[in-house]
């Protein structure tokens, strides 16, 4: 296949992705048989060359659309487009291009808004915007905020208070060109939410300063007061699972009798056992459709029936197979290759009282992860109650002696003399201790409380929610781009498909920090 072909194919791909082989293979022949020679030949074929007239219409149009990408209109002056550091990239911003229109109309005559023909003025932006793009760099915070009131200031020229969604158009445009520059991205590469929700904030920022003292600023300010709940399927790639070959419901209730025999005669200590793990993995499906059964069974009936559920190793696993992420390992990694740089940040730039307070208190024999969650809270205003309550005592004298939260709480344990270091931990939720760690680490711990949220369908604590989001997006890398494990309310994403500012904001200035952070 020549190079013309090949390139053809994926326009036409692009323009009708559901178009069959030999279809496809008939309209690539039949362009072809028009004398082109080359795919800028494509402006040159009209509908009368083809047969199928809306299927020509759809790849016109694409083909335009590729041209402006390619070729910006003459008289802005913009830096070259910078290459895409990764195929993720490159897959999560294909997205943000401008999809083919089902309508037979000829593309000349449809109408554009001002936001999609908005040309960001690259001219009159700084040397450092400049030499940012060149190098596929992320720009200093001073040449950022003078490029989003360049950005601004342009876009009020069309309109003096822009909605949302015109500035999310814009937004998408910059990212699109210069993602490596302008995206909030992960260490990984991929984007962190949608890729643009830094940028928004900002810009829309400034464009509510520019009119805090015009009518406009109470415009669109009305709620309908309608909030949608977090979504338990959040984050999940197996929320409900098929049902496993071979397997009926009476098949797999059998399997977890056979699991509750195992527990009263080998207690659990029988986790560690081969034959326990091929049940439990078998049963995921029949745990899954209990646990999300409505209305919803309590976490003491769910322990009646699944006890091996309740253990360190197969909340690991449970959430692995939710999610296909080794929770554990993820999170081992990010602490190792972001933990002393969040420490270091803090350090430069405490941004509050609380982090003040914290950073003098020290790391003392504490866990690197200990301190930096510790550093997190502090930052985001959160008491450490509301995640972590330290205790010295056996699980039975927490009951006892503390009347637990209903919300999941971790409790590392420790010795009597100050500052020494953990011997264990034990997570509580709906007021009772659950699991027991048997590792005598934090971060084992911490990995066990953030699975009991997708475990068991929980949204997060008012009192951590912003922590507990860093920890899903910077940490463990998950990043929907819809729905929330937080509820609604201050502080929080109140955006529907929205990340949280105030964890967008710190990812982003910790982005920038670590690219001079050895």
């Amino acid at each position: 296949m020549s190079a013309v072909d090949e390139e053809l194919r994926i326009i036409i791909l692009r323009a009708l992705p559901t178009i069959s082989e030999d279809v496809l293979q008939r309209l690539i022949n039949k362009i072809k048989s028009c004398g082109l020679e080359s795919i800028e030949d494509l402006k040159y074929v009209t509908v009368e060359d083809t047969v199928d007239i809306l299927q020509l219409r759809k790849l016109l149009e694409t083909t335009m659309k590729l041209e402006t990408l390619r070729h910006p209109s003459p008289g802005v002056s913009s830096p070259s487009p910078e290459p895409f550091s990764s195929p993720s990239i490159v897959l999560s911003l294909s997205n943000l291009e401008s999809s083919s229109t089902d309508d037979c109309e000829s593309p000349s005559t449809i109408r554009k808004t001002w936001p999609e023909t908005f040309q960001v003025p690259w001219n009159l932006m700084p040397q450092e915007i400049s030499s940012a793009i060149s190098n596929s760099k992320r720009p200093p915070p001073a040449a950022w905020r003078q490029m989003i009131r360049i950005v601004a200031d342009e876009m009020r020229k069309y309109e003096a208070n822009p909605m949302r969604s015109q500035c999310i158009t814009v937004c998408q445009k910059i990212i699109c060109q210069y993602p490596l520059s302008f995206a909030d991205l992960q260490n990984s590469g991929k984007l962190l939410g949608t890729g643009y929700t830094s940028l928004l904030i900002q810009l829309k920022n400034r464009i509510e300063n520019l009119n805090r003292n015009s009518s406009f600023r109470h415009h669109r300010s009305s709620q309908d007061g309608l909030k949608r709940g977090p979504t338990d399927a959040y984050g999940c790639t197996r929320y409900q699972p098929d049902l496993p070959p071979e397997e009926t419901e009476q098949t797999l209730e059998q399997k977890r009798q056979q699991l509750e025999e195992i527990y009263l005669r080998d207690g659990v200590q029988g986790v560690e056992r081969a034959e326990v793990q091929q049940l439990m993995d078998t049963t995921f499906w029949l745990q899954c459709r209990q646990i999300n059964a409505l209305p919803a069974p309590t976490l003491t009936n769910l322990r009646e029936n699944w006890p091996y559920l309740f253990t360190q190793k197969r909340l690991y696993a449970h959430f692995e197979l939710l999610t296909d992420i080794k929770v554990l390992r993820v999170l081992e990694l990010a602490m190792e290759e972001c933990g002393r740089a969040i420490v270091e940040f803090f350090k430069q730039k405490p941004t509050n009282e609380d982090v003040r307070a914290t950073l003098s208190s020290g790391q003392r024999n504490t866990e690197l992860c200990f301190f930096v969650i510790q550093l997190l809270l502090a930052h985001f205003s959160e008491h450490s109650e509301g995640l972590i309550q330290i205790e010295s005592t056996t699980a039975a004298d927490v009951e006892r002696a503390l009347p637990l939260p209903a919300m999941p709480r971790l409790i590392p344990l420790s010795g009597e003399a100050p500052d020494c270091c953990l011997y264990g931990w034990m997570v509580s939720t709906e007021g009772w201790i659950i699991c027991e760690g048997v590792q005598p680490s934090f971060i084992s711990g911490l990995v066990v409380l953030f699975s009991t949220f997708y475990v068991f369908n929980l949204q997060y604590d008012d009192g951590a929610a912003a922590t507990l989001e860093f920890i899903q997006r910077r940490f463990i890398e998950i990043n929907p781009e819809r729905g929330t494990k937080a509820a609604r309310g201050k502080g929080k994403a109140k955006k529907k498909g929205s990340v949280s500012p105030p964890v967008s904001s710190l990812i982003r200035r910790l982005m920038d920090f670590q690219w001079d952070f050895v």
